[in-house]
């Protein structure tokens, strides 16, 4: 169909047309008619020219001013206002397109402000939110739900499904029911609780997980149980077997004047088992009265290079090489000293009691073990314990009998231990003081089969 510039063309032509008809016309007449014919030409020029800018003024502009606010509905531009045409009709139109546009981009910039806001309340949040396209992929995920899963972004891994990643959180995520929500554990050190909801978008729905993680709040609540039935044990036992040691004293020494070596060794006997007994209880109590970390920037290496004659000691008479594997570029750390000697003694002394006692091995004597031996891998060929250090890194690993996968799942759970005379409380310890560090850590077996303790500084 012909648009209103084409009408006002095709009419403006034939206007043309005739004008010049008329003036060939007026050629061709006799001379005494000319005269007034000249005039009357004018006259119809003046107003066939008046005719058109009326035509163009209440017919073509206001169909062109309306024809463009149709442009930009399609174009989605909401912003941009319509100049009244001074035509009555037209003018209520513009008017009501003007009203029109300004409550959609009202409406927009409010909308986008909504999304702006939620996506940086998604960003900021401290619970994790991973969103699932309408197939069941991967789409997107906040801050802190990569954080969760140990990554920088979610790219790597959009368009797949959870099974399909391979990350461990995702796969057990996908055993989530919709509007329900599970306890889920990834490892010892990682426990979250995941909700699966959806909402519609566009009529499709989409799948999205909440998950906030609960190993701290867990943590802290066994810890106050733990730490209350420590104390009133201790305080219990440590009464009692201070009076049976004055008690037993007192008649070994009676004993002792009197002649009765019998008596005196079978009271000796009793006493030694409660001395046993009451450092028994004291390393129990120890859990519950953990200082305060006072942590400072240390040289990382210096630390090291410092307590590693120590850690060897450790070994005992065990065949067992402990090298040091240090980075120069290492720097500083923020650790508390004394708390973090603490920290390596349970680390080391573990992987020394991984290895089984009676395994032969030729390592190297001590003075050489401890000697650093920059960016060096592990000798499985040998028994090895390997401290590692670099930028912001610890990691302390060995070579001996892997986690057993019952004993993975436990990790860092109060007394729980697999050695026949173990407290477990070793590994208590090292959680306690590297949380209230702020230091982040993980331990486990890897597929080579080496055991790592990581230590990720801040």
């Amino acid at each position: 169909m012909m648009s209103a510039r084409g009408y006002f063309r095709l009419i403006a032509a034939s206007i043309l047309v005739l004008t010049v008809g008329t003036a060939v016309l007026v050629l061709v007449l006799a001379p005494e008619k000319k005269e007034w014919t000249w005039l009357v030409i004018q006259i119809c020029a003046v107003a066939v020219i008046i005719l058109l800018a009326i035509l163009y003024r209440k017919t073509v502009r206001p169909i062109d001013t309306l024809s463009r606010g149709i442009d930009l509905l399609k174009e989605q531009d909401f912003s941009t206002r319509l100049r009244p045409v001074g035509q009555t009709d037209a003018d209520r139109i513009i008017e009501l397109f003007n009203r029109m546009s300004r409550q959609l981009h009202e409406d927009e910039v409010r909308a986008q402000e909504q999304n702006h806001f939620l996506e940086l309340l998604i960003a900021a949040s401290p619970m994790g939110v991973l969103i699932m396209d309408i197939d069941g992929k991967l789409s997107s995920a906040n801050p802190a739900m990569c954080r969760f899963l140990g990554l920088t972004g979610i790219g790597t891994y959009k368009g797949l499904s959870m099974d399909e990643s391979g990350l461990p959180l995702l796969r057990l995520m996908a055993s989530v029911e919709p509007d329900s929500g599970r306890i889920l554990q990834t490892d010892p050190l990682h426990i979250y609780r995941c909700t699966q909801s959806s909402f519609m978008d566009r009529g499709f729905p989409h799948t999205f997980y909440m998950v906030e993680p609960l190993t701290e709040e867990l943590y802290e609540a066994e810890k106050r149980g733990y730490r209350k039935v420590i104390r009133i044990i201790s305080h219990e036992v440590n009464n009692t077997m201070a009076g049976l040691t004055s008690a037993l004293g007192a008649m070994q020494q009676s004993s002792a004047d009197s002649g009765d070596e019998d008596t005196a060794s079978m009271l000796s006997i009793l006493l030694s088992r409660i001395d046993r007994m009451s450092r028994f209880i004291t390393d129990y109590a120890s859990m519950a009265r953990i200082p305060d970390p006072v942590c400072r920037p240390v040289d990382a290496n210096s630390f090291l290079r410092r307590t590693a004659p120590f850690l060897e000691s450790l070994k005992g008479r065990r065949h067992i090489a402990v090298v040091l594997d240090l980075d120069d570029n290492a720097g500083e750390v923020s650790i508390d000293p004394v708390l973090m000697e603490q920290v390596l003694t349970n680390i080391v002394k573990n992987a020394v009691e991984a290895f089984p006692p009676d395994t032969p091995d030729t390592a190297p004597d001590t003075a050489e073990s401890v000697q650093p031996v920059p960016h060096s891998k592990p000798d499985i060929s040998r028994n090895q314990i390997t401290i590692v250090s670099r930028p912001g890194y610890w990691c302390i690993s060995d070579n001996g009998l892997p986690i057993p996968e019952e004993a993975a799942r436990n990790l860092f759970t109060p007394f729980f231990s697999t050695k026949p005379d173990g407290k477990g409380i070793g590994l208590t310890v090292i959680h306690e003081i590297l949380t209230r560090s702020g230091i982040r850590f993980s331990l486990a077996t890897g597929p080579d089969g080496l055991t790592r303790f990581e230590l990720f500084f801040r």
